[in-house]
């Protein structure tokens, strides 16, 4: 099998290992909690006008949880931000919405040229950026990420650095491996290099170095 079918393939296998969890995401998560809410309501049928008032701030809370869930969801298909601003501003808002939902500190910074990054490159260092800030978030009990963009030339550098737990790499990749699997093959269809650098204790960093094509 050739370079480009092998490449091809692992895109398609991504986008359906995206549905996949798209769809579990849906069902698990937003279509339970709709399920609840319906309960709920129904059961106000039965309740007096006193008790209706008690309930309605709770379904009311639960609600706003499944929209800014749908928003979350919405965001990780395609962020909107990137295409209209570019990249540094996409990466600059998801590390303010970890920073603030998480209540990790993220430090982002760059430097070099990047405006001139085609959607695909654009795209595959945003979403490498996201899917190790939820490794982060899931699994590094980590206080402090900081999050690392530069251009030399033809060459993009990123590193996603935290102070978590870490883990011996001379292993299996923990419960992070599925993820990092993900960050990887994303390296790979840039033609880029990928290092990671962990130990127990000593947070983890993730560093990365693709040409701009």
């Amino acid at each position: 099998m050739g370079r480009e079918a092998r490449d091809l393939r692992s895109v398609i296998d991504g986008q359906e290992r995206e549905r996949q969890r798209l769809s579990r995401e849906l069902h698990d998560g937003v279509g339970q909690s709709l399920i609840v809410i319906k309960l709920k309501l129904d059961g106000l049928a039965y309740m007096e006008e006193n008790q209706i008032r008690e309930k309605l701030p709770q379904i009311q809370v639960q609600v706003d949880q499944i929209i800014d869930e749908l928003r979350r969801i919405s965001t990780d298909l395609m962020p909107a931000v990137l295409d209209e601003f570019g990249i540094i501003i996409a990466l600059r808002n998801l590390c303010v919405d970890i920073e603030k939902n998480a209540h990790i500190r993220v430090h982002f910074e760059f430097r070099g040229d990047m405006n001139d990054l085609n959607k695909k490159v654009m795209t595959y260092l945003f979403r490498i950026v996201q899917e190790a800030l939820n490794n982060v978030v899931k699994h590094a009990g980590a206080t402090n990420v900081d999050v690392r963009l530069l251009r030399e030339k033809d060459i993009i550098h990123l590193s996603v650095i935290d102070d978590g737990k870490g883990f011996n790499i001379n292993r299996a990749y923990p419960e992070t491996g599925h993820g990092l699997q993900n960050i990887k093959e994303r390296v790979k269809l840039m033609n880029g290099k990928f290092e990671i650098i962990s130990a127990l204790n000593k947070g983890t960093s993730i560093l990365i170095e693709a040409p701009v094509f």
